[in-house]
């Protein structure tokens, strides 16, 4: 008797999904998003405390987006090197809060082929998916480097 291969079907294919081109279709979504990067970035420039991360005030563990509005700033005020120490990510959130923001204001058309090309990259290349792993795997480096 022989034994059948075995098939690990929609592994590759959840991780080659596209997550930021489906985002950039719904409009009211992007807006939502942009408003409230825009509220906490002026909150945390202002000194303001607009939230305290539900993790480190819990467990006392930082979660993985852990100064990454209080790095947005300093990237924003021109504190590169500061900034990339504080949280490495930051530069890409900030990259995907101005994608949000100028989608929420594109035409639909404009939009829409945007939306395709940025679906059709991550299907190619799993971007979302190996930055979420690295972020992940930074938290982690983060975690173990502070204890």
């Amino acid at each position: 008797m022989k034994a059948e291969p075995v098939k690990i079907a929609g592994i590759g294919k959840g991780l080659f999904s596209p997550v930021l081109g489906p985002l950039l279709q719904n409009r009211r979504l992007l807006a939502l998003l942009a408003a409230v990067t825009a509220v906490l970035l002026f909150f945390t420039a202002t000194g303001t405390a607009a939230w305290q991360c539900p993790l480190k005030s819990s467990l006392g563990i930082a979660c993985p987006g852990c100064g990454l509005t209080r790095a947005m700033v300093m990237f924003v005020q021109g504190h590169w090197q500061a900034s990339i120490q504080l949280h490495a990510f930051a530069p890409v959130v900030l990259g995907v809060a101005i994608l949000f923001a100028a989608g929420s204001v594109l035409p639909q058309k404009l939009r829409r082929r945007v939306a395709d090309r940025l679906s059709a990259f991550e299907r190619r290349t799993a971007i979302s998916a190996l930055m979420v792993v690295s972020l992940l795997i930074y938290w982690v480096l983060r975690t173990i480097a502070h204890i």
